[in-house]
């Protein structure tokens, strides 16, 4: 039976592997396709400089995307992320404005105090059993009054040259957030597809049920993750205020649908269980690049919120429909086990 066992196992993993490459293929030439048509009919599209404004017209959004892949995986969501983002703005602008706090030690206290917004979240999720979306909405309520309220709806603004390089300064040429994003994304990558801490998201995202029987402490990961989704949401917060130059309450507002909808077009399953950093990679992207082809079509960009829409809305059928075509599969390969496993019995009574 254990080879047997292997060999469902292997082919699941296989048919799952299947699936994406194809997802990621097709939303590679959509995006491939979208960029040098617009480049055909609009041109200078892919120049230096408009490359560089199309990568950090999504940059941010597509840090807390990182985060927000964990959480999805796992099944859960995580609406706080926006009001972490200003929360994050607004604190290191404080301690360094106001308090006269060094660079450094105004980002690490912003930081730590970030996490532990998403370690909140993480406990009262996992402590009253209420689901994600309800306490996360809570705490996006509660920072985005708190953001309010601590700043009177006014900027902060004043920052030293060091801190603004956060934002605006460039390493071998490309600008820090972005140096960030993709550095933050290979690490995040590598560990959610070697790890074996990180590879539990996918068991808890399948059934938390079946998760803690077989030993995994889901409250403990659930914390983290919601821990990492907040940390990432406060360090896109501080290269966002360096990078604008000032502080403010309304900034990143929706922010955390626009990650949302990175983390599903690039194929995750909204429900958990599936979903890559490398995916979420292609997601932020294509957002990135349909957004400048609004832009540089000068077409209204309003209208870019109405096709973000429809391609969150498009990508959830699409993950369900293919979350059908798994449960479809593993039940043929469970039933081609069972004949097989009868098939051996009836042998061995003759």
């Amino acid at each position: 039976m254990p080879p047997i066992i292997d060999r469902q196992s292997r082919a699941q993993r296989s048919a799952g592997q299947k699936t994406a490459l194809v997802q990621y293929i097709g939303l590679f030439a959509i995006t491939l396709a979208i960029l040098l048509g617009t480049q055909l009919f609009f041109g200078n599209v892919l120049t230096a400089a408009n490359l560089e404004v199309l990568a950090m017209n999504l940059v941010f959004e597509g840090i807390m995307a990182l985060g927000m892949t964990f959480v999805v995986i796992s099944g859960g969501i995580d609406l706080s992320v926006a009001s972490v983002f200003a929360f994050a703005e607004i604190l290191v602008a404080k301690l360094m404005v106001e308090a006269g706090l060094p660079v450094p030690a105004a980002i690490v206290i912003t930081l730590v105090t970030c996490t532990g917004i998403g370690a909140l979240n993480g406990f009262m999720i996992v402590a009253f059993r209420v689901h994600p979306i309800i306490i996360t909405m809570g705490t996006l309520l509660t920072l985005r009054g708190v953001n309010l309220a601590i700043t009177d709806g006014r900027s902060i603004s004043g920052f030293s040259e060091g801190f603004v390089f956060l934002g605006s300064g460039k390493v071998l040429g490309i600008n820090f957030p972005i140096v960030f994003f993709i550095v933050t994304a290979l690490v995040l990558g590598v560990l959610l597809a070697n790890h074996r801490f990180f590879r539990q998201l996918y068991v808890i995202g399948g059934g938390e049920r079946p998760a803690r029987l077989s030993g995994i402490n889901v409250n403990r990961v659930k914390i983290i993750i919601y821990m990492l989704s907040a940390t990432l949401a406060g360090a896109a917060g501080i290269m966002a205020a360096a990078r604008y130059g000032a502080a403010h309450w309304g900034h990143g507002n929706l922010a955390e649908l626009k990650a949302i909808a990175a983390v599903a077009v690039g194929g995750a399953n909204i429900n958990g269980g599936s979903g890559t950093i490398g995916g979420t990679v292609l997601g932020v992207i294509f957002l990135a690049v349909v957004h400048n082809a609004f832009v540089t079509s000068a077409v209204n960009t309003f209208w870019y919120d109405v096709v973000s829409g429809v391609m969150l809305l498009v990508a959830v059928l699409l993950s369900r429909l293919t979350q059908r075509r798994n449960l479809f599969a593993q039940l043929r390969i469970r039933q081609a086990k069972m004949d097989q496993i009868a098939t051996s019995t009836k042998g061995e009574s003759l």
